[in-house]
């Protein structure tokens, strides 16, 4: 069970935290609310194809950037709600109970997991630096993302290395979340303290931010072709 839990943690840091500010985070937001919209557009079909369709697209995206570990930890991970959806309302229906037969159930998992590959994928592409721009000109405080991004991710290695220490010493799972949480809250505390004059000013400009004009027009034709593809569906 400690393993399980620690590939999990392993999993989800690969997807969020594997790479920082390049990519498809540098590409225009709206674009990626482009993507996101002509995702959710081809779901809006019928069938399997679109479902199939819409993962296609998402994963060879994925493997442009962040790469293949995205690719495989993002798939692992959208699987789990795919399945346990799609398990359940089939044996629901074997039991006699409100369910799907095996053909729904194969459609229920196709299509959570395009749902779920989408989301992962959009909530990878958000850019910390872009966010806190935003959220300075609407007047909200501007440095949570980055305090977020810089402390999640070193806050899910100490939580990994503790399980993997329990594993180690054959533990179960909750007696590793203690220490591990421990930790987390010291090492807050100092990004708290050191940053205290940070938190309580504001910042005279925004940050200076990147675009990649190469990642935009990958992902405006990536949305151009999920829109003629839902579109042939119909």
């Amino acid at each position: 069970m400690t393993s399980v839990v620690g590939a999990l943690v392993g999993f989800i840091y690969r997807v969020f935290f594997l790479k920082g500010e390049e990519g498809f985070r540098l590409a225009s937001p709206w674009v990626k609310l482009l993507f996101l919209a002509s995702s959710l557009y081809l779901l809006t079909r019928q069938g399997f194809q679109p479902a199939l369709a819409n993962i296609a697209t998402v994963l060879a995206l994925s493997l442009m950037w962040p790469g293949f570990e995205w690719f495989t930890s993002g798939f692992l991970i959208s699987l789990i709600p795919a399945f346990w959806f799609s398990a359940t309302a089939y044996v629901s229906w074997l039991l006699g109970l409100p369910g799907v037969s095996f053909t729904g159930a194969l459609n229920i998992l196709v299509r959570t997991l395009s749902i779920s590959l989408t989301i992962l994928f959009s909530a990878s592409t958000i850019s910390p630096v872009r966010l806190s721009n935003i959220l300075l000109r609407i007047g909200a405080p501007s440095y949570y993302p980055l305090l977020v991004w810089r402390t999640m991710p070193y806050g899910m290695r100490v939580l990994l290395d503790s399980v993997q220490i329990g594993v180690m010493k054959g533990e179960k799972p909750h007696k590793r979340l203690a220490p591990a949480v421990a930790i987390m809250l010291e090492y807050g505390r100092y990004v708290e303290e050191y940053n205290w004059f940070k938190f309580e000013g504001k910042p005279a400009a925004p940050l200076p931010s990147r675009g990649s004009v190469k990642h935009t027009l990958i992902l405006a034709v990536a949305s151009a072709l999920e829109i003629a593809l839902g579109a042939l569906f119909l």
